[in-house]
């Protein structure tokens, strides 16, 4: 193979991984939260969610995993809806090229609503996560970690996941309302299995996020 012809491929490589790199995409995210539980089977009476932050990352990030220690901005999602921590998190994942959009929207003053979003992806990064925390509450919160939205195929029509209610493990309170108990040390990530939200066949999903992929 001559030099030309080498560096011809070379040029064609970078061309077609350039190009590939560049190639966004935007969903909208319908993020559908069904908290109507009542007073009389233990729900407080001001059931709200906090601001949602959401955001398109790598596969080297991770918001997070049942058994895994939650991160201080994500605990701090969980236990007051503060998103600043979490927002510093991922700047510096960022910085590291492992984030790329985010955003955060206003929380719903109700248990029963609809977060509606769009978030633009890209190759790089597309994957997209989120969280919101059910309150009032100890640390309790609801989200998604690490949605796919390419596969081999190319961008994703559609998806939609359930979602659930998970016990961030930063505060050892017990019920709804109560003075915060920060839990030394930490206890990892997992599904809530609080009375409140058991049914006769066991835990239910709180609510659907359906991510539909726009023109």
């Amino acid at each position: 193979m001559t030099r030309r012809l080498i560096a011809w491929v070379l040029a064609s490589c970078c061309a077609v991984t350039g190009a590939l790199a560049d190639e966004t995409a935007r969903y909208r995210v319908e993020i559908a939260l069904n908290w109507d539980g009542s007073v009389q089977d233990g729900h407080p009476a001001d059931k709200h969610w906090s601001r949602l932050i959401a955001f398109a990352h790598s596969s080297r990030y991770t918001l997070f995993a049942d058994g895994d220690t939650a991160s201080s901005g994500l605990a701090l999602v969980a236990t007051n809806g503060r998103v600043g921590v979490l927002e510093a998190e991922l700047a510096e994942a960022r910085r590291r090229g492992r984030v790329g959009a985010q955003l955060v929207v206003p929380g719903l003053d109700a248990g029963v609503g609809t977060f509606s979003v769009e978030v633009e992806v890209t190759d790089r990064f597309r994957f997209v996560s989120f969280a919101t925390m059910l309150a009032p509450s100890p640390d309790w919160f609801s989200g998604a970690s690490a949605v796919p939205l390419m596969d081999d195929a190319g961008w994703l029509a559609s998806v939609t996941v359930p979602l659930w209610v998970w016990d961030a493990g930063a505060d050892s309170g017990p019920a709804f309302m109560g003075p915060n108990a920060d839990t030394q040390p930490r206890q990892s990530v997992r599904l809530l299995s609080h009375p409140a939200f058991l049914t006769p066949e066991g835990l239910a999903p709180i609510g659907t996020a359906t991510f539909t992929r726009l023109p």
